[in-house]
């Protein structure tokens, strides 16, 4: 009998040490799919893998420039698995192994600026990567008009254990971190969805996975940043938090302080950064179930312990499609941002 991805996903969540490579398998070769309820076209819509992003202001031109050599580090790291790049406003080219030309970038965009790769043949730079990148960085139009940037990566599971001597995701996902040093920023296992737009209807495909599965990530970063121009998303796996935003909660002895009071937080590894923390949930990424509550603890003890942080506007991407049908659109709404409280 061919498993499901709910089989996979317990067999991970029994044994995540043992099954890791299985489960690496089995998202790579099983998308989540969407079927048109009236034309019956099927398309791969998702697909499960690791994925960072991280938030930050780009409007000033040393930041614009910490984004591009994000987008060096993530270049040289994907390889020869890089098929394709874009520059905002151009086509679609065939990627050669070479360094962007900075200096012109920056010097040529100086309202919205974006970069995007990936790994699929050129003619399906739309579709579905198994590698991708993405940062754009919107044009600012004055201190009254709230404006956040992103910056986006993921890959597979099975390169991350493939390239573990070489620190793998965590490690790629660090240096990232590093060099850009955002606002605030994640990492972990997510839902990686088609680049494109993607209407609502297909997003009820995302929901029950999404519901079932409180450690799995969702959304496209970049349609995201109009939600953050004063506070965070949902935390994951690993969070960094810059102390721009740590000040509202405490110095940093205080959030230490915070955390140590919920229930997980032994699991939980904190670090000092020079320009804020990061919090990591647990030795390995986890899944969790809903159906057996409580089995992501150190995700709950982080998400408790920034909670005060968390963007009014912050919401899921998903919606089930009971709420797609309803007159209500507040259903839909309440869904979404129950999404984001999930570790509440």
């Amino acid at each position: 009998m061919t498993q499901s991805i709910y089989d996979v996903m317990e067999d991970f969540n029994d044994d995540p040490i043992g099954s890791m490579r299985k489960a690496a398998e089995y998202f790579e070769q099983n998308p989540v799919m969407y079927t048109h309820p009236i034309s019956k076209k099927t398309k791969a819509i998702a697909r499960i893998g690791l994925r960072a992003t991280y938030f930050l202001p780009a409007r000033d031109r040393e930041i614009r420039l910490r984004m591009l050599e994000a987008v060096e580090a993530v270049r040289e790291a994907f390889g020869e698995k890089l098929r394709w790049i874009v520059l905002e406003g151009g086509k679609v080219k065939a990627y050669r192994p070479e360094h962007l030309a900075t200096e012109s970038l920056l010097e040529r965009y100086k309202g919205d600026f974006g970069v995007y790769m990936g790994s699929s043949d050129i003619e399906n730079a739309e579709g579905l990567q198994d590698f991708q990148a993405k940062f754009f960085c919107q044009q600012y139009f004055g201190p009254n008009v709230p404006v956040m940037d992103a910056f986006e990566f993921h890959v597979p599971l099975s390169w991350s254990i493939g390239n573990a001597e070489q620190g793998g995701f965590t490690g790629l996902a660090a240096k990232v971190a590093d060099i850009i040093k955002p606002d605030w920023g994640t990492a972990g296992f997510a839902l990686t969805i088609l680049m494109g737009h993607m209407n609502a209807e297909p997003r009820t495909a995302l929901y029950p996975v999404l519901q079932k599965y409180p450690g799995l990530d969702c959304g496209d970063a970049l349609r995201d940043t109009n939600e953050f121009p004063d506070g965070m998303g949902s935390v994951n796996w690993i969070s960094w938090v810059s102390d721009k935003l740590l000040k509202r909660i405490g110095e940093r002895e205080a959030v230490r302080t915070s955390l140590r009071e919920q229930p997980g937080s032994e699991h939980v590894k904190v670090a000092e950064l020079d320009w804020g923390m990061v919090f990591q949930a647990g030795a390995l990424p986890g899944l969790g179930d809903n159906g057996d509550p409580g089995t992501l603890p150190a995700y709950q003890a982080v998400a408790r312990t920034l909670k005060a942080l968390r963007a009014p506007k912050a919401r899921g991407f998903a919606i089930s499609s009971e709420a797609l049908n309803a007159d209500d659109e507040d259903i839909g709404k309440n869904e979404r941002r129950a999404w984001v409280a999930r570790f509440d």
